[in-house]
């Protein structure tokens, strides 16, 4: 099943939709794969579409190929990863910020984070700062996750932790920030709890800030 998870990552990296189904049903149908591993794969497969992008190797249909063959992918692998959710982890929500529509990463988190049992509202891309606002009043979530991709969307990480302190909800809420155009410094300077570069670092830095 190795040599199928390395298939089904380069089958994404190839923008190759149906070789990309093909291979998700084997890994549902075999139903021995961690989730993990499965996530592992997609997150790969995105970070060297985006690299390619940036060196002008790939450019928006490249992209728009690998993000399709990512979409067909989980339609057909959520079913089998939710099959291994845990109990009850927590209450996320997260949004792609004010000014960015990238939303590849965040579905496949999305994904990753109800796998691994947290109950996630979903917000989508360019969300205003009052829309999560309003979003984690309502659900008292435990976490936020801000994702951003491109470098302008300093000022709306932000605002929002700003708005957060001004409502008096900071203290209630652990924020986590990451995207392309993330670094450590970055999440840093805006105040954020945790940073995450990927898949396996969003669900480390969750726990992490859950006490799990």
């Amino acid at each position: 099943m190795e040599k199928t998870l390395a298939e089904f990552q380069q089958s994404i990296i190839d923008g190759d939709s149906e070789r990309t189904e093909a291979l998700a049903r084997e890994i549902a149908g075999d139903g021995a794969v961690a989730a993990e591993d499965v996530f592992a794969s997609l997150s790969a497969a995105m970070e060297e579409v985006g690299s390619r992008y940036e060196t002008g190797e790939y450019f928006i249909p490249e992209m728009l190929r690998s993000a399709d063959a990512v979409e067909r992918a989980m339609a057909i692998l959520e079913p089998y990863l939710f099959e291994q959710r845990h109990d009850q982890s927590g209450v996320v929500v997260i949004g792609t910020v004010k000014g960015d529509i990238h939303n590849i990463g965040k579905n496949i988190i999305v994904a990753a984070l109800r796998a691994a049992g947290y109950e996630v509202h979903d917000l989508g891309v360019n969300v205003s700062t009052a829309k999560f606002i309003d979003k984690v009043r309502e659900t008292g979530a435990d976490l936020l996750l801000l994702s951003a991709f491109t470098t302008s969307t300093k000022p709306a990480l932000m605002d929002i932790l700003e708005t957060l302190e001004a409502e008096g909800l900071r203290e209630g809420v652990k924020v986590v920030s990451g995207g392309a155009s993330h670094s450590q410094e970055l999440a840093s300077e805006v105040g954020v709890d945790g940073f995450a570069a990927d898949v396996k670092g969003t669900l480390a830095v969750c726990r992490e800030l859950l006490g799990g």
